[in-house]
């Protein structure tokens, strides 16, 4: 009986030490996926270093994360299917899917280039968010990846539109565009509200960008260099084509600074 009773025990101690011995290799395998999902997902605040290469979470921690010389992110300007709140992202093309697109940013990226420079970020990262070292091939291949992770059905492959800004700065073109916006009349009280939804992230009195200086104060301007700035841009000021912001809508923002500013 005793030889029966001591035969069991064994046999429970050595189902006991099968299943301890499986947690414990359970346990190991879920602290190296742990360590890995850190690694991948490894924070890009600061001065915006990656660790992770080519994945969808670091792709949005790029997208979204500030620059450390003036505050602009590509998340300010550019949505990605979840951040249509933020007023600015109606005047600018939407990431969805921006990898497969045939070209980007007015067709200075075509082809595979449009993959080799994410969509247009390249250029976005150095003169916009004035960078001073590029992105990487590991960072290029993270925003293409969100790109796709964020892609509907109905995202475009193509985006075109109106600007004297692309493919060079047609200076000549803008002395019309001058004129014309200088022959309408401006509405200061529609100029107002299109003033906060597509300028009040950087000039309004809440501005998130750093060294940006306020134009409703002590403004020295007129219609004309207002039009310049809108339509060709000024260093980290981006341009606005035609329709997203109208010669009509920098007339009557224009008719609103002029206002504000005592002119």
């Amino acid at each position: 009986m005793n030889r029966k009773l001591f035969i069991q025990a064994t046999g429970y101690l050595v189902i006991v030490f099968f299943i301890t011995s499986l947690l414990i290799s359970c346990g190991k395998e879920e602290k190296k996926t742990e360590v890995k999902d850190k690694k991948q997902t490894a924070d890009t605040s600061g001065r915006g270093s990656v660790t992770a290469t080519g994945n969808s979470a670091a792709g949005k921690e790029l997208f979204y994360m500030k620059s450390d010389v003036n505050n602009i992110a590509c998340a300010d300007c550019h949505s990605d299917g979840s951040n249509s709140a933020n007023p600015m992202t109606k005047y600018f093309s939407n990431i969805q899917g921006a990898n497969k697109r045939t070209s980007t940013y007015h067709g200075k990226f075509t082809g595979e280039e449009v993959v080799k420079n994410a969509g247009g970020a390249t250029i976005c990262w150095e003169f916009y968010e004035r960078k001073k070292t590029p992105l990487t091939e590991d960072q290029i291949k993270a925003l293409n990846d969100y790109y796709a992770s964020v892609a509907a059905a109905n995202s475009p492959v193509e985006i075109k539109y109106e600007t004297i800004a692309l493919p060079t700065r047609d200076k000549t073109k803008l002395k019309e565009v001058q004129k014309s916006v200088m022959e309408l009349k401006g509405d200061a009280v529609k100029g107002e509200t299109t003033f906060t939804n597509a300028c009040g992230t950087c000039h309004g009195e809440n501005s998130i960008v750093k060294k940006v200086p306020s134009i409703l104060e002590d403004f020295e301007g007129n219609v004309k260099s207002i039009t310049y700035n809108v339509r060709l841009g000024d260093g980290p000021m981006p341009f606005f084509h035609n329709p997203a912001l109208t010669d009509q809508d920098i007339a009557d923002i224009s008719a609103f600074i002029m206002k504000k500013s005592g002119k």
